[in-house]
């Protein structure tokens, strides 16, 4: 006899909280190292402690969560001495990535194009303002459009928790030399719109074997600021943080918002009270650098503001 099936409110809810969840921790208000309380999270949603179980699942298998037994849900901190995980999941991107692209320039319509060409310019133009932050969510949003414009969904379902689990390596540690990656963006863009897969293919793979490079170029790699905030704290049980227990779920609109302040839904919010410390940034897959701070009790310790100078180039 089949096991009976949950109610559709559930999956809902499991829908609601993953989203909240996701956001948060691609927004960086919950950092790496941070230990998701499943109790606390159900009590601040008002809701019971299965859909936020489903939910940190879903997370795990993208890679934003890591489960432990006994110990429970860590959002993942990669550092320094993760370097051979971090290079394997570039490689992983390096060989998959180009085929994208390629299926992007064939595949690809009007309105996708023009998803592309807003994500480039508000890139370019977060980076001649050195607004980091908004460089490092445009960064993702170019990379998640032009993985979405293949078409090919298993490409996509493979693609995604890659570029999330090397996002979030990229908030722990930070390269002292990297590539320029916003100029190939560029011409990866107009590859594309040209219908050109194979020059499409070629640039993206050109700038991701340059990313390798500079990642095992000794030295190279080295703790971010959170990622040092972080470290001291990783994998132990503690306490649930202040931003887990500001958690809500807005009833209006199926959107998920913290604290009343800042909405966060499948694109977190940056500034005003729902982000953390003003300028909470969203990690791209570079460091966060200067401005972006990642703070309150939730993201890797104190109030350190996210390392160095890299803006979402790779």
């Amino acid at each position: 006899m089949p096991p009976p099936r949950r109610p559709a409110v559930t999956a809902t809810v499991e829908k609601r909280v993953f989203d909240l969840l996701n956001a948060e921790i691609l927004g960086l208000r919950l950092g790496p190292g941070e230990h998701i309380v499943t109790e606390a999270v159900a009590e601040a949603l008002g809701v019971s402690r299965l859909p936020v179980r489903e939910a940190l699942r879903s997370l795990a298998g993208r890679g934003l969560v890591e489960l432990h037994a006994h110990r429970g849900a860590f959002i993942p901190r990669l550092g320094p001495e993760d370097l051979d995980r971090i290079v394997e999941t570039v490689e992983a991107r390096a060989r998959l990535e180009p085929w994208a692209a390629e299926l992007a320039a064939e595949r690809h319509d009007a309105d996708q194009l023009a998803a592309l060409d807003r994500a480039l310019e508000q890139g370019f133009d977060a980076l001649e303002r050195r607004a980091r932050p908004e460089a490092n969510r445009a960064h993702r949003e170019f990379l998640r459009t032009l993985t979405l414009m293949s078409g090919h969904a298993t490409l996509i379902e493979v693609l995604e928790p890659l570029q999330y689990r090397t996002m979030l390596a990229f908030v722990s540690v930070v390269m002292t030399a990297e590539p320029e990656g916003w100029a190939s963006h560029r011409i990866v863009r107009d590859a594309v719109a040209d219908r050109d897969g194979a020059a499409a293919s070629a640039e993206l793979s050109r700038h991701l074997a340059e990313v390798l490079d500079a990642l095992r170029a000794p030295g190279n790699v080295v703790p971010s600021a959170i990622g040092r905030a972080a470290a001291g704290g990783r994998g132990g049980r503690r306490p649930a943080s202040r931003r887990l227990k500001a958690l809500r779920l807005d009833e209006g609109d199926g959107e998920a918002a913290v604290g009343g302040e800042g909405a966060v839904g499948g694109e977190a919010a940056v500034g005003g009270e729902g982000a953390v410390g003003g300028e909470a940034a969203v990690g791209g897959e570079g460091a966060v650098g200067g401005e972006a701070a990642v703070g309150g009790e939730g993201a890797g310790g104190g109030e350190g503001a996210v390392g160095g100078g890299q803006e979402g180039r790779r």
